[in-house]
């Protein structure tokens, strides 16, 4: 059975990882980057991985994981060595409706976070169903490479023209085509013709046009 990709939404919300390692304090420093409140709970965490964690504003709490800990959690990362932690976090996880991601067992959780870059607007995300996460970041820079550095700039232009379409064009279908044209080939061919201030013209053009059919 395949699984299903998603972008997980976690701004703002409280995430706890278990875990001091390597693994635990790069997902720690992820969560942190897409906007989450993240709380590491770890009996030892390595200076270098704690300055780190502290600079991006991660919470660090040097102590065993204690029942309770999940409240108020949307997720928790669980990576320690401990395989009774595990398990004991991961029955407060689903009593409590807490997402779980595994680094022990990715098959025992919910979620799987893939080898990912950001590129702007643009996420870049390869998961090879656990099978090898070094070919994971593999392809991922392979994908990263390839990304045509123009989409991330095309992204970033549009996206406020988006809004104004989405609030003002009443039509569907019209407002479909609309927001089509923004981020199709035409929308590119004109940046790579006409650069930044040709694609402005481009979005100005579409956006006035008339708001019903």
């Amino acid at each position: 059975m395949s699984d299903l990709p998603v972008i997980l939404c976690v701004t703002g919300r409280r995430c706890v990882v278990v875990g001091g390692g390597a693994v635990a304090c790069r997902r720690a420093g992820s969560l942190r980057d897409a906007g989450a409140d993240v709380v590491v709970i770890a009996r030892r965490i390595e200076p270098e991985h704690e300055r780190v964690l502290t600079g991006l504003g991660v919470e660090i709490e040097r102590r065993p994981y204690q029942q309770g800990d999940l409240k108020g959690a949307m997720l928790v990362v669980i990576a320690t060595d401990d395989l009774e932690v595990n398990r004991q976090v991961a029955q407060e996880a689903r009593a409590s409706g807490v997402l779980i991601n595994r680094a022990d067992e990715p098959s025992e959780g919910d979620l799987m976070i893939p080898a990912h870059a950001h590129h702007g607007p643009v996420t870049v995300a390869v998961y090879t169903g656990g099978a090898s996460s070094s070919a994971a970041g593999a392809i991922r820079r392979e994908l990263s490479a390839a990304l045509d550095e123009d989409w991330p700039k095309l992204l970033e232009i549009v996206g406020p023209y988006r809004e104004v379409i989405r609030r003002d064009v009443l039509t569907p279908t019209l407002r479909r085509e609309r927001l089509a044209a923004l981020g199709g080939e035409s929308a590119m061919a004109t940046l790579k013709r006409d650069g930044l201030e040709g694609l402005r013209r481009y979005c100005d053009e579409i956006v006035g046009g008339p708001n019903e059919s």
